[in-house]
């Protein structure tokens, strides 16, 4: 397995790590009786020369300091993404901004991560096929939403507690950085025609993690300090790609329409665009089925999914799709 990457971190830190700052970029929040500045703040955003997600708030009178960053800070060396080999370099490229100086030795040994995105880039060319075989294959289909759109698709818990959700995010990467609104960064790094090769024919998977309670849980870590985030052992990309997707083998690989009911399923099947939720969805909407009926419409769910995946796996030859990415995740 690879170390473990990332294309955006969140986390805090001492407010006395930062010096040398800036005061023409910087917001200074001011105690109005003493002058003592109680905070500074700055974002990127609204900063042309700095073309990437860039925060820094430090609270002097509470000692904290947040810094938030995006794998782009690295420049030229974007693809890396954000490691254990790569972090000092992303708080290097913030001096080099001008902006600060930051005492990186004691960052690295004094921080704590609250924000994960946790991502990979492999060799697959996401084509719409790809795509649908994706919107397929869910294996249950109950638990999880997806919002599709033109290059990429996510699949979100179907919950509402903040600290349950799950998302995993697949997208087309090489049409992603080749879209305007990243020309300036591209510009920016003096290597944008490297960069763009490199992406060619590349899909991203993400998840993310958008706390300390939910890293730790679902990093299986005690802490998430440095050491222990950039340590990490579970494949935490796979492990959400396997709660999505799972075989779903039917009897048989032969689709048989045999009679006109089978052809009224097959026909529902397409006209949902292979979306069992969605069809699952509008029988409940029609009253199909009443209360005391509900085991007979699970009986009907199921034949409708076992038809849609043997068709899929006439046509597509078994889990291929599925297979190929999670082979790529190990």
């Amino acid at each position: 397995m690879d170390s473990i990457r990332f294309d955006t971190v969140r986390f805090a830190t001492k407010s006395r790590y930062i010096s040398s700052v800036n005061g023409n970029l910087f917001k200074h929040d001011v105690d109005m009786t003493t002058g003592e500045i109680i905070s500074i703040e700055f974002q990127s955003k609204g900063h042309e020369e700095i073309p990437f997600k860039l925060y820094i708030q430090a609270n002097y009178k509470s000692n904290i300091m947040t810094i938030e960053f995006s794998s782009k800070i690295l420049l030229a060396d974007y693809p890396l993404l954000i490691s254990a080999q790569t972090f000092r370099q992303c708080l290097l490229n913030i001096e080099i901004l001008g902006i600060c100086k930051l005492d990186i030795d004691s960052i690295l040994k004094d921080c704590y991560f609250n924000k994960l995105h946790i991502t990979k880039d492999i060799g697959l060319k996401l084509t719409s096929d790809v795509l649908d075989r994706l919107n397929q294959c869910t294996g249950e289909y109950r638990r999880y939403k997806w919002d599709r759109y033109m290059d990429g698709i996510s699949f979100t818990k179907d919950v509402k507690a903040t600290d349950c959700k799950e998302t995993l995010t697949v997208y087309n990467k090489e049409i992603e950085i080749a879209l305007s609104r990243n020309k300036a960064f591209l510009n920016k790094t003096g290597n944008a025609v490297s960069i763009l090769d490199y992406f060619q024919n590349k899909t991203r998977l993400e998840v993310k993690l958008e706390n300390r309670r939910k890293i730790k849980k679902e990093l299986n870590i005690t802490d998430t300090d440095f050491d222990s985030v950039m340590n990490v052992q579970k494949n935490i990309l796979l492990a959400q790609f396997d709660k999505i997707f799972t075989p779903n083998t039917p009897s048989t690989d032969s689709m048989q329409i045999n009679n006109i009911v089978d052809y009224g399923l097959w026909c529902i099947i397409r006209l949902h665009n292979f979306n069992l939720k969605s069809i699952e969805q509008e029988i409940r909407d029609i009253n199909l089925y009443g209360d005391k009926t509900k085991g007979a419409m699970g009986k009907q769910m199921k034949k409708i999914r076992t038809m849609m995946q043997a068709h899929l796996n006439q046509n597509y030859e078994a889990d291929s799709v599925i297979d190929g990415i999670r082979n790529k995740l190990k």
